[in-house]
């Protein structure tokens, strides 16, 4: 389900169905990649969006893998205005399941697992995809479906159109996938028969090295791994890859990062965001988890969200959630991807969060330090956190993410700080333009956040 008017746009959108065979690894005495599962049968489906004309195709595609619970898109729902600005091709990409959807979709009373959604979505239509057990093939089939796309091939959805730049995105469970594919060699092994990579770039999502969900599993036999194993430390390629994490992420694991690097191989850049929890922020206007493409789309066909172990409604909290600008930078970060991919531009470099002891430092607005530069953390109108307070237990969860809130200053803390909103908004927006001239973020979003912050002014500072 498209988050935007697709037609209007000059787009259109093509589903296609995938069979083939595919090796699944695993790692040998020695530590070498050897076959676990050879040759393992199985059937999927992409979903292209691509300009209707062919001559408005920038030479751009973004490639997501679809999340293993309920098919969910987040790159795309967070990015789609940005690609068709730009003429790219977006594809989803099934890629199979996990264990734990799996797991839940056993235990009813509906499937979780995105590849029996679909059948249970639309039987006729989804009766050809088979995924198979074996998760491991995964790694396979992205570079051989990446590989698909950029050649001659009479199947190539692609076909007859000039692909410049591939590039990979995704978020949690697609991101971890990414580190994944680059560490266990398959991005080296992803080549084109020029010898070229097949993926021209990375923009990992809201995993961790350091968080236990940060590494997937290279076979379904595999145990997680632990969090300090060397093998999820960040393998060296010869593409650029952006690692972009919330405060969640960083809090939660505290371990020592990869550091940046402009080299040619080991082109890096690691960017953390203080007050916004994995993806609770990441799109526009902060839509509750039910709200999601996805998941209206199932909510449609009686799909019982309320019902499934895992997807039930993010509302419980009263207050109002972060609406740090989560999806703005992360735009930011896709367009300084393309930049190094397409040109070598290197992308700028940002500090990461701060410590105090055992928690990320927060300044005396109760703000975090360090990270991305963020104009609502230099201009505040707010603080970020979590619920300080005890008298609302469902903003404070005893198991599972934190939830992270907006609580306004008042209007004589605000008067006291800025006198005015003329001088709150002059110096906001100065601090906003730094950003965008300092590519942390896009002149559209600039103009979409002065606006935001204008009319959040106007309501803070008027008598109560």
């Amino acid at each position: 389900m498209p988050t935007v008017d697709l037609a209007a746009k000059g787009y259109v959108e093509e589903e296609y169905f995938l069979h083939g065979t595919a090796d699944a690894y695993r790692r040998d005495a020695s530590g070498a990649l050897a076959v676990l599962a050879g040759d393992v049968p199985y059937g999927t489906r992409i979903i292209v969006r691509r300009p209707k004309d062919a001559a408005k195709f920038s030479g751009v595609v973004h490639f997501e893998p679809i999340h293993p619970s309920q098919g969910g898109t987040s790159h795309w729902v967070a990015m789609s205005g940005y690609m068709l600005a730009h003429g790219d091709i977006y594809v989803a990409v099934g890629l199979g399941d996990d264990a734990p959807s799996r797991a839940i979709s056993a235990r009813g009373p509906v499937p979780t697992a995105q590849s029996q959604v679909l059948q249970w979505f639309e039987p006729q239509r989804y009766g050809a995809i088979r995924w198979p057990q074996e998760d491991g093939i995964r790694y396979q089939v992205m570079a051989d479906i990446g590989a698909l796309l950029r050649s001659d091939r009479p199947e190539n959805p692609l076909r007859g159109l000039r692909v410049r730049r591939m590039l990979v995105g995704g978020w949690s469970f697609t991101g971890s996938v990414q580190r994944t594919f680059i560490n266990e060699g398959f991005h080296d092994r992803a080549r084109l028969p020029n010898g070229k990579p097949v993926f021209d770039g990375y923009l990992i999502g809201i995993s961790s090295r350091w968080n236990g969900g940060g590494y997937i599993p290279l076979n379904s036999e595999e145990a997680q791994t632990r969090n300090d194993d060397p093998r999820r430390t960040l393998k060296p390629i010869d593409v650029p890859v952006i690692e972009f994490m919330s405060e969640f992420e960083v809090g939660t694991g505290p371990g020592p990062q990869t550091p940046d690097s402009d080299a040619a191989v080991g082109a890096h850049r690691i960017y953390q965001l203080g007050a916004v929890v994995h993806s609770a922020s990441m799109i526009d206007g902060n839509p509750p988890r039910e709200k999601r493409p996805n998941f209206v789309q199932l909510a449609a066909k009686g799909y019982p969200l309320a019902g499934v172990k895992g997807e039930d409604a993010l509302n419980s909290c009263p207050l109002p959630i972060s609406d740090v600008p989560h999806g703005a930078l992360a735009r930011a970060a896709l367009d300084n991807l393309r930049r190094w991919a397409e040109r070598g531009t290197a992308p700028p470099h940002a500090p990461l969060l701060a410590w105090d002891g055992d928690r990320i430092r927060r300044d005396a607005t109760g703000n975090p330090v360090g990270g991305l530069p963020v104009a609502e953390f230099k201009v505040p109108l707010a603080s970020y956190g979590p619920y300080k307070g005890t008298d609302l237990p469902a903003c404070t969860p005893a198991k599972g993410r934190p939830i992270f809130v907006r609580t306004n200053l008042d209007r004589a803390a605000l008067k006291a700080r800025y006198g005015t909103i003329g001088s709150f908004t002059k110096r906001y927006d100065a601090e906003v333009d730094a950003m965008v001239a300092g590519r942390w973020l896009l002149p559209e979003d600039g103009a979409v956040l002065k606006a935001k912050a204008r009319r959040d002014a106007e309501a803070q500072f008027a008598p109560n």
